[in-house]
């Protein structure tokens, strides 16, 4: 009997693999046009530094295990505190440092549509830039990198950690409670208001003002506080808002892409100010495809010196999931590569440097047929793994000096040269 995979992981065929790459590529595209440089870092970490800053519930989904020294490991369950661990060992780096990856985690949670517990993200940090102009930034690449792979319905929800923290210290939830309250109000889309209203009326005793904030996360502006009764650092998270609004839709002309959103918390604890998810309108735990924000402590709190930092993350399996679901994503595989056929396998070692003449001047696959078998056979078994060409090599045509050119999406064939084979498929 075969064995079973992991539960929550997934096998990628090669035509899985081949839509994940087009999607993929499209992202490094962008990141790198906005400058920013590849890492890559390692599938675990020690489990102190991934558990410096993650949250309470994050911290239980970490894989854990010892290694054979008796050290204690976790596999890494987002990119952000290995390259803050990475900053902090190498703070001699040319500052602003502009990274991305595009890597899998790993996280023990309930598998769902478009999340598994192997799963991969695409995103960027940007360390060293301490004001709005970065957040924005970052967030001009988010938007750039999901308009870029075909996305259209999207919005991203922006919010300040500082707004939400403020309204909840006038609703009475005293300092070290906060995080707790922000773990509910994260689950705010997925369990509802009366789950909110239920775990924080645990901590506050002021009626009358939670429901007041119940209100407010409802209508979900950040923008319609009552300023003047919040802490100041409030008020300067709604500055921080507007001013982020203000310089993706001015300056980097990307308007109508963000929606302010009280309710938009996000679930790590390192986050201290701009918060932001990119949903689509497809409901559920699929509507949230991207986050991000800024933890301008983490790296600090890593070993590092106090530098700030943003950044975001794409999950790639939601993308894909929701360029599928609006019909980006073709189900029908365009047919590419050539396949050379053989006839006879006296033939073989000729049909073999006919392909090795491809892969070296055509930019494309070339695959031998190995497989002994009549033509037509060959033809129509290439023809369902959806090869554009097939070049038929045989006695008359190693004689003839001319081979056989099948179009197999056309299904017309001609007979050429060597030199005009190699002319004409570099062409197409």
């Amino acid at each position: 009997m075969p064995f079973d995979r992991p539960r929550g992981t997934r096998d990628y065929l090669p035509e899985d693999s081949e839509e994940r790459r087009a999607v993929t590529e499209k992202i490094r595209q962008v990141f790198e046009s906005f400058g920013y440089g590849e890492v890559i870092t390692p599938a675990f970490e020690h489990l102190e530094l991934l558990v410096a800053k993650a949250g309470e519930e994050v911290v239980e989904q970490i894989y854990t295990f010892t290694d054979k020294a008796g050290r204690k490991l976790g596999l890494r369950f987002e990119l952000t505190t290995p390259i803050a661990r990475i900053v902090a060992e190498r703070a001699d780096l040319p500052k602003p440092m502009r990274f991305y990856y595009i890597q899998p985690v790993w996280r023990y949670e309930e598998p769902q549509r478009g999340r598994l517990r192997e799963f991969w993200q695409a995103g960027v940090e940007l360390i060293g830039v301490s004001d709005v102009q970065g957040d924005a930034e970052v967030v001009a690449v988010l938007i750039s990198a999901l308009r870029k792979t075909g996305l259209s319905e999207f919005k991203v929800h922006v919010n300040d950690r500082r707004l939400i923290e403020g309204l909840l210290a006038w609703a009475g939830v005293s300092v070290e409670k906060i995080p707790i309250a922000l773990r509910a109000i994260d689950k705010l889309e997925k369990l509802g208001a009366e789950y909110v209203r239920e775990g924080l009326g645990k901590l506050t005793s002021d009626a009358s003002r939670l429901e007041k904030l119940i209100e407010y996360l409802a209508s979900g502006d950040p923008l319609n506080l009552p300023l003047e009764e919040l802490p100041s650092t409030a008020k300067e998270g709604a500055r921080a808002l507007g001013d982020l609004i203000d310089e993706v839709e001015e300056g980097y002309g990307l308007s109508g892409f963000l929606k302010p959103d009280l309710s938009v918390v996000r679930g790590l604890d390192y986050y201290t100010s701009i918060v932001y998810e990119a949903k689509v309108p497809l409901g559920g735990e699929l509507g949230s495809i991207a986050g991000g924000g800024r933890y301008d402590d983490l790296i600090k709190l890593v070993g590092g010196p106090p530098l700030p930092a943003t950044g975001m993350a794409i999950g790639l399996e939601r993308l894909i999931e929701a360029l599928r679901a609006c019909g980006v994503l073709s189900t029908a595989r365009k047919r590419h590569g050539v396949i050379v056929i053989p006839v006879g396998s006296e033939v073989r070692k000729a049909a073999l440097r006919v392909a090795m003449a491809l892969r070296e001047n055509v930019n494309t696959r070339v695959v031998v047929d190995l497989v002994e078998r009549k033509v037509t056979s060959s033809l129509e078994a290439a023809d369902k793994r959806g090869f554009r060409y097939a070049v038929i090599v045989g006695k008359r045509e190693l004689e003839s000096g001319l081979l056989t050119l099948r179009d197999l999406e056309k299904w017309e064939e001609k007979k050429v040269t060597l030199k005009q084979l190699l002319e004409e498929l570099s062409r197409a």
